[in-house]
């Protein structure tokens, strides 16, 4: 069975509408997907219609901004069963990420590259989510960088240049918060963490695992394959269930699209399990 658990549309940071993003992992032959767009429900009802009349299962699902370590780190909660909570919170982030996004642009024009706040809101198409992705974007657009990752690297990588450190809420906050809207917590991408020693990714797990966190991704499209292997291993070690999505956001050179991540191996209990009411 081809599942994907976390794929972005355009309700967030992603290219895609909902529905499109629907239309795509049912083309690639996947047969459970979650909607997971960076701290917003609003994409999840266009994207349930279509995935119901596809005949798909569909789980709700949204990514979490955490701060923890010094970093940003993303949270998904799948499965929500309330939903007025994460639409407060959309709200009330929205308002910080459009600040983060004109210090972005102030960032840029020091360094003789303007009007960067706007084309990132084009793109966005609204400012309710504007994110680095949008710069990144913008950049390639007007020929700045050739790829999105060379805008990460050059500029909107942490500590970067055009970096702008945020304070999301705390993992015993998203813990808290998953669990009185009683969603499934799933640590993405853990592989993609990089923290200032002497703090590590396995340092992060161990306090979600203490705080009730129920699920790390293992095979993900942000994943090596190395980390892939390795989080299987820490799955199976630290007693998580696993969780696998592409991570899709758009078409992009070397990243899959929804459902074509490396599978799951068969032998790991997954995250399905505690999904089969939702």
């Amino acid at each position: 069975m081809r599942i994907d658990l976390h794929v972005h549309s355009s309700a967030s940071d992603g290219v895609f509408s909902p529905a499109e993003v629907v239309r795509k992992a049912h083309a690639n032959g996947v047969e459970v997907l979650a909607l997971t767009d960076h701290d917003t429900v609003s994409g999840l009802k266009e994207a349930r219609k279509e995935a119901e009349k596809l005949g798909m299962r569909f789980i709700d699902g949204v990514e979490l901004s955490v701060s923890w370590g010094g970093r940003t780190i993303h949270v998904v909660s799948l499965g929500p069963k309330k939903f007025e909570p994460y639409r407060e919170l959309s709200e009330k982030l929205s308002k910080q990420r459009d600040l983060r996004a004109r210090t972005i642009a102030s960032k840029f024009d020091a360094m003789g590259i303007y009007n960067t706040y706007e084309q990132a809101l084009e793109l966005a198409g609204n400012g309710l989510n504007l994110s680095r992705r949008h710069f990144a974007l913008a950049l390639v657009q007007r020929g700045t960088v050739g790829t999105e990752d060379e805008a990460f690297e050059k500029y909107l990588r942490d500590e970067g240049p055009a970096f702008v450190k945020t304070q999301w809420m705390t993992l015993p906050e998203a813990m808290r918060f998953i669990r009185e809207t009683e969603g499934v917590a799933v640590v993405a991408h853990p592989g993609r963490y990089n923290f200032a020693a002497p703090l590590t990714t396995i340092d992060l797990l161990e306090e979600f695992k203490a705080l009730g966190g129920d699920a790390i991704e293992v095979t993900t499209g942000s994943h090596f394959e190395a980390e892939n292997e390795r989080y299987t291993r820490v799955a199976l070690n630290m007693g998580f269930l696993a969780s696998t999505g592409s991570d899709f956001h758009g078409c992009k050179p070397g990243r899959p699209e929804p459902g074509l991540q490396e599978p799951l191996p068969d032998y790991l209990p997954t995250v399905l399990d505690l999904l089969k009411d939702r």
